[in-house]
């Protein structure tokens, strides 16, 4: 089936929805945001001034852009009228189950096919989200992060009805919009980066139950911590920037079986930057940009927060 979008509803231009809006305008797209009462409407459209402003002050766009941006936005509190003549609607609302598949039976309903329909759930299954709808088949996930015009990561996650080639389509567009893509293998709840969150939160959570430290030592410790460097690194880059026998050996000082994928590298001698290979392959050039890159960015970091006086 070809396809072709050019106009794009948001269904619920709040919190997330507001971001992925200013998005789609500022790389062309007619936007309609739909909000369900006047004052959240004219709240968004003022959002939207301000983060275009803000943009401009720091010369990510021109003037001439933010104007631009702006003027492809159209706000309305009439669900019908928000996706008249839409190619795609974007679902963000609260993550209420119940509402959203309400909310996608409306736009079932209101929305011939080829229309793509995407929620932007952060911790539901899509196939649950669309279940009572008639046209699974054109229905996907796209998890932004927040603030989804300012960072750059999508997950693009198909149901279990959706039609195969609707993913990498909606990946493509994204693509050009210059986020970095994610496809997760499988539609799970919470999705990938939320997993990774959730685990974070709840030993975060248990640091300040026993005593050990308060939410803003937690927050100084990743801020100013691993958080910092996982910026850069994230985790299997991490491994291999220390040397994967690192990990390797304090797992088994520890009593510990170290984790099977890192053990296979290591026992085949390959441990990250310092033999050039790893998780990673790491030629001599690749290592020495990346290093430098790295280094180069925590001493600005450092420097600015001294100048902010965080430090």
């Amino acid at each position: 089936m070809r396809r072709k979008v050019q106009n794009v509803a948001i269904i619920g231009a709040g919190l997330m929805g507001l971001g992925i809006g200013v998005e789609y305008a500022r790389f062309g797209y007619n936007v309609s945001l739909y909000n369900t009462n006047k004052k959240s409407s004219d709240a968004a459209m003022q959002r939207a001034k301000e983060d275009l402003d803000l943009m401009a002050k720091t010369k990510f766009i021109t003037r001439a852009e933010e104007k631009e941006t702006y003027s492809r936005l159209r706000p309305t509190t009439d669900i019908a009228d928000a996706v008249k003549g839409a190619d795609m609607a974007v679902e963000s609302v609260t993550e209420n189950l119940a509402l959203k598949q309400d909310i996608f039976v409306k736009l079932d309903a209101l929305c011939r096919p080829p229309v793509i329909l995407a929620t932007d759930t952060s911790g539901l299954r899509v196939t649950d989200v669309v279940a009572k709808v008639k046209n699974p088949e054109r229905t996907l996930a796209t998890h932004y992060t927040q603030p989804p015009h300012f960072a750059p990561m999508v997950e693009v996650v198909a149901g279990e009805k959706t039609d195969p080639d609707l993913v990498p389509f909606v990946a493509g567009m994204l693509r050009k919009m210059h986020k970095m893509v994610i496809i997760p293998n499988k539609d799970t709840p919470a999705f990938i980066q939320n997993r990774i969150q959730n685990v974070i939160g709840r030993e975060c959570q248990k640091l300040v139950d026993e005593g050990l430290a308060s939410p803003q030592t937690v927050d100084n410790v990743i801020t100013f911590g691993f958080g910092r460097r996982m910026g850069y690194t994230g985790y299997f880059k991490r491994l291999d920037l220390v040397g994967l026998d690192f990990s390797y050996n304090g797992a088994k000082s520890r009593g510990n079986e170290p984790w099977k994928p890192l053990a296979e590298h290591v026992e085949k001698g390959e441990l990250g930057m310092k033999t050039g290979k790893g998780f990673y392959d790491w030629p001599e050039d690749k290592k020495k940009a990346f290093l430098d890159w790295y280094r180069t960015e925590l001493l600005r970091l450092v420097k600015e927060d001294i100048k902010r006086g965080d430090i």
